[in-house]
């Protein structure tokens, strides 16, 4: 007869227990008998089982079975409370040998499934570091690739984008150059120079050939298609008023902010020979768009400007939720749907609409409007933050943590179970840098042992990456 029991893997609250105990089971129920028998537990203990990803509790037969196959449980007893897995992040710097004398700042930014690094500042060349696997220390990492610019002379590399799927890389140069690389051979699909400068490039998460840039004076989106014959500019957005955020929300369409406060979401047109667009969709905020993100989960656009965050439906006139913070907006963030180990990939979980707001005074809005408790609607986080303006937040993959780094250049790693802070470093930075600081984190392979490694920009002379890299150990460490 077929084994049709759901298989889970059973620990203890502490995680001192150095073997985990499969088991299949049917019901909560069946899972609590069980766990009373491996772990000796009293008839009279109050016994909980959650979720040891993120503490999630198990009470309904039905969620149970929807959970993915050796999904590990945990046992809590008498009150016991889940705790985040401990993981430690430890600062770590490597300096790279070049042909060239670096100069300016350096960019480096991890490929999005590949445990491989490319690293770019002012050269001839793009250099990729390449790993054997996910846990190997970043000191064993070694020179795979050298993707050339095609120039005598050297050029500062102002943005470095993979595409979603890693097949492509592109750089955005301070002379107005883009080149894009196809990866791993290295060759060059696509290098035009446009304009003056190129400081914002944005790939299609639906089309991994198609791309978009801003100029340096902001009035214009360039679409580019960088696939064979085709490589061209594909398409202009043309407002002609100061755009000062870009995001994909389709596979034909891109969401423009402005500095007057209007959104629109331009529908691009593929009729030959030329390329046009329409405007589809306009809303209105009070002050300058600094940002949007887009939730394809969902199919909700968020939009910060000034002191206000709205969420917004293509479908609405009008905004889904909006909120006011006492201080400007100048980041966002949607916290990624965990899908190993839990149901969320299957369920509309109020956790999906969770967003993250960096403001202007240092601290973190965790904001979530279904929330059903007051108290965790709005999570203010401020640890560390010393009051400097939250520039930039960054997910890890599997949305366990939350890196925020502020305009002095400090990040902060938080865990999203609790959202405390577990990790801050400053990186190295040039006082009065106009650039933006920005960060990238490796890919964390769910087949593994969680390994964690965290870039972040360097802005001072020199061949230097600097990371922060850490590991959640297994139960049996």
């Amino acid at each position: 007869m077929t084994d049709t029991k759901k298989r889970v893997i059973l620990i203890s609250h502490d995680r001192r227990d150095q073997i985990q105990h499969g088991v299949g089971v049917n019901s909560v129920a069946e899972v609590i008998s069980l766990a009373s028998k491996i772990f000796k537990l009293g008839v009279d203990d109050n016994i909980v089982v959650v979720l040891e990803e993120d503490g999630t509790r198990v009470t309904d037969d039905g969620f149970l079975l929807l959970l993915e196959s050796h999904t590990k449980l945990m046992i809590l007893r008498n009150n016991t409370r889940w705790t985040q897995q401990p993981v430690k992040f430890n600062e770590r710097k490597r300096t790279i040998m070049t042909a060239d004398e670096i100069g300016g700042y350096c960019i480096s930014l991890f490929h999005p499934k590949l445990p491989i690094l490319a690293f770019a500042g002012y050269l001839k060349e793009v250099l990729l570091l390449k790993a054997e696997s996910f846990g190997t220390p970043f000191s064993n990492w070694i020179e795979s690739n050298r993707f050339g610019l095609h120039s005598q002379i050297p050029k500062q590399v102002s943005t470095l984008v993979w595409n979603k799927n890693g097949t492509q890389l592109a750089a955005g140069c301070e002379d107005g150059t883009i080149v894009v690389w196809n990866y791993p051979n290295g060759d060059v699909l696509f290098e035009i120079k446009h304009c003056r400068r190129f400081k914002v490039i944005v790939w299609s998460p639906f089309r991994p050939d198609m791309l978009a840039s801003l100029d340096i004076d902001y009035k214009n989106v360039f679409i580019w298609n960088t696939s064979g014959e085709a490589s061209k500019l594909f398409c202009t957005i043309d407002r002609n008023q100061q755009i000062t955020a870009i995001t994909w929300v389709a596979n034909n369409q891109i969401a423009v902010g402005f500095s007057s406060g209007l959104i629109e979401i331009c529908e691009i047109i593929e009729s030959l020979p030329v390329h046009t667009y329409r405007v589809s969709h306009k809303f209105r905020q009070e002050g300058k768009i600094a940002d949007l993100a887009w939730n394809e989960r969902l199919q909700l656009l968020a939009g910060a400007s000034n002191r206000c965050v709205q969420i917004l439906s293509k479908n609405n006139a009008f905004p889904v939720h909006s909120v006011q913070f006492a201080s400007s907006c100048n980041s966002l963030g949607w916290l990624p749907v965990r899908t190993r180990g839990s149901t969320l990939s299957a369920t509309n979980a109020i956790g999906n609409r969770t967003l993250v707001c960096g403001l202007s005074n240092g601290l973190i809005v965790v904001w979530n409007p279904l929330e059903n408790y007051i108290e965790r609607r709005q999570i203010m986080l401020g640890g560390n933050s010393y009051e400097s303006p939250i520039h930039t937040l960054s997910f890890s993959s599997d949305g366990r943590f939350l890196a925020s780094i502020n305009e002095i250049s400090r990040i902060v790693i938080w865990a999203t179970a609790t959202w405390l802070p577990v990790s801050s470093c400053l990186l190295d930075a040039v006082e009065g840098n106009d650039f933006r600081p920005l960060m990238s984190w490796m890919y964390s392979d769910p087949s593994v042992v969680a390994t964690y490694k965290l870039a972040g920009n360097t802005f001072h002379s020199g061949n230097e990456i600097q990371l922060l890299e850490g590991a959640i150990p297994n139960p049996t460490d």
